[in-house]
């Protein structure tokens, strides 16, 4: 369900299963990805994490079905608060598609660097008919631009990874044979700032979008009828 790899002071964190699947956020992928970051945060040192996967799609996002399950939404809300503010500097390496949660979830990382041959980012919320909770709508303009945020959230514009460097959604577009390793490169150049002072000041930054994660909100999907 996901693989811990560690280069010097960098740990890459697969959160894949099999090149062929799209990565969905299913309770067991979520709890795997929890206990990894317990592993990584308790590793002493200089240290920064690069999270990313395999194959067409970094994560196509949540699932659906499970959002009639309260504990569901809490259980992602929860996971996107922790890494937000983790006292280890994050990079996401997004390898391919990055949708609805899958992007939420890379927004929630220091920095992103994504595909530039291939893939699409895109929060396809409203056009899914799936409202944001105040917690999760509280993340993306935290981390982008207004316009930004508008016309991702808002509108669910999709982007390709050079679009989504000119509109600030991600740092870097490289070439996927490259994209670790750049990956694990800015990972390593920010593995000196692990600790208490960075962890101190992301909660401070986003003490009110940590706060507006914890609420117990609940994920739907709603029709028009």
């Amino acid at each position: 369900m996901t693989q811990l790899t560690r280069q010097e002071n960098v740990i890459v964190l697969d959160i894949s299963d099999s090149p062929e699947g799209d990565h969905r956020f299913t309770y067991e992928r979520m709890r795997a990805i929890d206990a990894a970051l317990t592993q990584v945060e308790s590793t002493p040192g200089d240290l920064a994490l690069v999270i990313t996967a395999q194959g067409k799609f970094f994560s196509n996002g949540l699932v659906p079905e499970l959002f009639v399950e309260p504990e569901y939404s809490a259980a992602f809300q929860r996971l996107v608060a922790r890494l937000l503010v983790s006292e280890v500097p994050t990079v996401c390496a997004i390898n391919g598609h990055c949708y609805a949660g899958g992007l939420l979830l890379a927004l929630a990382c220091d920095e992103r660097c994504a595909r530039s041959e291939r893939g699409f980012l895109c929060l396809p919320e409203t056009s899914i008919q799936v409202p944001f909770t105040s917690g999760l709508s509280a993340l993306v303009p935290a981390r982008l631009a207004p316009r930004a945020a508008h016309r991702a959230m808002v509108l669910s514009e999709r982007y390709d990874a050079p679009a989504a460097v000119a509109a600030g959604i991600v740092d870097d577009a490289v070439p996927g044979a490259d994209l670790l390793a750049h990956a694990v490169r800015r990972a390593a150049e920010l593995s000196p700032l692990r600790g208490s002072v960075l962890a101190t000041n992301k909660r401070r930054r986003y003490a009110d979008v940590v706060e507006a994660l914890h609420r117990p909100e609940q994920l739907t999907v709603e029709t028009d009828a």
